[in-house]
C-alpha cells in the first residue's frame, strides 16, 4: 500500500469556493448589536457578570463547585427539577452551582425544519422566553452543552441561550464529529458555528465555549496525551483564531482513578481559563443501585480532592445512581447531589493520605506528548 505525500484540496473540498471564516465571524460580531447576554437568577443572586467570574471567585476561596444534569423532555418537568434540586440541596447546605439540560438532537436543525427532523430524548426549547423562563427558576449557572455550537442551528441557538443569561455554551467539539440524521451540508454547518462563534466572541463578558472531549475526535483516540492535545488545538481554534474562551469537559470514560487525576492536573498545565465541569464516569454503572455508589464515591472522591489540591475551576458532577436503567428522576437527583454535597465536605480528611508522586509523573508525560501531539498535527496541515 502507497500513500500519498499531500492531500490534494479538491479531493476534500470540491467547491471551487468557500465562505472565508474572517467574514463569517464579522457576520456575528454584527449579531451582537442586537443580541446580548441577558441578566438572570444566577447572575443576579452572585452579583456576578458571568460564570467565568463565579468560577474564578470558587476557586481563590477554594470551594469546590457541584454540576447537576436534568435529562426531561417536558419543559415544566425541568423547570420543577431547577427549583426543587436547588431548594432541597440548599436546605440541607449543599450549593448547587449549576445545572445542565439535556437537548434533544433535532435542536441542532433550524427551527423552520425542526418539524421534519427526526426527534430525539431530549427537551426542545423553541423561543427565548422559553429559556429564560427555565434560568429564572433557580440562582444556578444554565448550562446547554449539546446541540447548540457546531450544528446547522447555531446562530438561532446561540440567541436563545444567550437570552436566558448563559455563559457556558457548547458543545464545540460535537462539530468534529456528531452528525444529524438526515443533514449533510457540512459548508452550512460550519457557517453557523462560525457566526455563531463570533456572536459568542463580541459579547462584553466573557463567555465560556464548552467542549466535551468524550464528545469530539479526543474520544477516538488510545491514548491520553493525545486527547490532551486535541484540547489545545480546539484551543487554538477557539482562543486565538476566534478571539473566546475555550473551556473543556471530560470525565464520561476516565475510570482510572489515577489517570483521571493526572488527566486534570495536566490540563491545569496547560490553561488557565476555567473548565466546566468533569462529568461523572457513567460508564463505571454496571451494577445495583447500590453497587453504583461505590464507583459514584470512587470518581467523585479523585474529583474533589483534584478540584482541593489544584483548582481548575471544573464543578463535579454526581451522576444518579439510576442512570444505567433509566432516566433518573428530580429526587434521585437530588440524593446524588447531597451524596456529593457531603463527600466535599469530608475530602479534607482524606489529604493527608493522597500520594501525588505517580500522578505527576504521568502528567510530566502527559503535557510533552500532548504539545508533541498538537505540534505533529499542525505541521501536517
Amino acid at each position: 500500500m502507497t500513500f500519498k505525500n499531500s492531500i490534494d484540496r479538491k479531493e476534500i473540498f470540491p467547491e471551487p469556493e468557500l465562505p472565508k471564516g474572517s467574514d463569517l465571524l464579522s457576520e456575528g460580531r454584527s449579531l451582537a448589536r442586537d443580541w446580548g447576554v441577558e441578566k438572570n437568577a444566577f447572575t443576579a443572586h452572585y452579583d456576578v457578570a458571568s460564570e467565568h467570574e463565579y468560577k474564578r471567585r470558587c476557586m481563590a476561596e477554594g470551594r469546590v463547585m457541584q454540576h447537576a444534569q436534568v435529562g426531561f423532555r417536558d419543559v415544566e418537568r425541568t423547570c420543577e427539577a431547577y427549583r426543587t434540586v436547588w431548594q432541597e440541596c440548599a436546605a440541607r447546605d449543599v450549593v448547587i452551582d449549576r445545572i445542565g439540560v439535556c437537548l434533544d438532537w433535532s435542536m441542532a436543525v433550524p427551527r423552520d425544519q425542526r418539524a421534519k427532523a427526526t426527534r430525539g430524548t431530549g427537551m426542545i426549547l423553541s423561543d427565548p422566553e422559553t429559556c429564560a423562563r427555565l434560568a429564572a427558576q433557580a440562582p444556578v449557572a444554565p448550562h446547554f452543552g449539546d446541540f447548540v455550537l457546531g450544528f446547522p442551528a447555531a446562530i438561532e441557538n446561540t440567541q436563545l441561550v444567550l437570552a436566558a443569561g448563559s455563559t457556558a455554551i457548547g458543545n464545540f467539539g460535537q462539530y468534529f464529529t456528531f452528525r444529524v440524521p438526515r443533514w449533510d451540508d457540512d459548508i452550512e454547518t460550519t457557517r453557523a458555528t462560525l457566526v455563531a462563534m463570533g456572536l459568542i466572541a463580541a459579547q462584553p463578558v466573557p463567555i465560556l465555549v464548552h467542549s466535551n472531549i468524550d464528545d469530539g475526535f479526543a474520544a477516538q483516540f488510545t491514548d491520553l496525551t493525545s486527547s490532551l492535545g486535541m484540547m489545545e488545538i480546539e484551543r487554538q481554534i477557539v482562543e486565538d483564531l476566534i478571539g473566546a474562551n475555550m473551556s473543556h469537559c471530560f470525565g464520561h470514560h476516565f475510570s482510572d482513578p489515577l489517570t483521571r487525576l493526572a488527566f486534570q492536573r495536566a490540563s491545569a498545565r496547560m490553561t488557565d481559563t476555567p473548565g466546566t465541569m468533569i462529568y461523572g464516569n457513567t460508564t463505571s454503572y454496571r451494577g445495583t443501585v447500590a453497587e453504583n455508589y461505590a464507583s459514584l464515591a470512587r470518581y467523585l472522591n479523585v474529583d474533589a480532592i483534584g478540584q482541593s489540591l489544584k483548582p481548575t475551576g471544573h464543578a463535579v458532577n454526581a451522576v444518579p445512581v439510576t442512570e444505567n436503567e433509566r432516566i433518573p428522576d428530580i429526587s434521585e437527583i437530588v440524593d446524588a447531589q447531597l451524596f456529593s454535597g457531603r463527600l466535599i465536605q469530608l475530602r479534607d480528611t482524606l489529604l493527608p493520605l493522597i500520594e501525588l508522586d505517580q500522578a505527576d509523573q504521568i502528567v510530566e508525560v502527559m503535557v510533552d506528548g500532548a504539545m508533541q501531539f498538537k505540534n505533529n498535527v499542525m505541521a501536517g496541515l
